[in-house]
């Protein structure tokens, strides 16, 4: 991290611990203290470690926790070992594919968002997925740098 990014997480730190920025309404200070907690639903080893490399060259992102497929998800969450703020979902996986588990987050009223990250170009996967609540839907680029910045543009996006 450069010093401008690491003068800009003191200053964050130091106001997340005043309250102020409960007194003006915008994201929580846990994520301005300690920067994002992505889950990463993915059961494609070789892309969740694109993804992963891809997200630990951006400053707001904190920490990356990967889960195989949509039920070993549910279980982190169920034990509370994973408080995402941030959920990043493939469709196609084993057990519990994409959609049923954005499905199964409707019904629990999670608190984070989640965007579809996916091999698909299918335009009926984006129109199930955001009528499942995803705020974004992406088609898997084909190199590393690409995948980077498009990760980088939906957290802005989201954030």
């Amino acid at each position: 991290m450069n010093q401008t990014a690491q003068e800009v997480m003191i200053i964050a730190r130091e106001l997340a611990n005043s309250g102020a920025l409960h007194k003006i309404n915008i994201l929580s200070p846990s994520r301005w203290s300690l920067g994002l907690h992505v889950l990463l639903v993915e059961d494609d080893e070789a892309d969740a470690y694109l993804v992963r490399r891809a997200l630990a060259k951006n400053p707001w992102v904190a920490d990356v926790v990967i889960a195989g497929d949509g039920i070993e998800a549910l279980e982190l969450l169920d034990k509370r070992r994973v408080a995402p703020d941030l959920a990043i979902v493939d469709l196609h996986m084993p057990r519990k594919d994409g959609l049923a588990l954005l499905k199964e987050f409707a019904t629990r009223s999670v608190h984070f968002p989640f965007v579809v990250l996916t091999s698909s170009k299918a335009s009926k996967d984006a129109v199930r997925a955001a009528k499942r609540g995803a705020v974004e839907f992406i088609t898997k680029p084909k190199t590393e740098a690409e995948l980077a910045a498009t990760l980088n543009r939906s957290i802005r996006n989201v954030f």
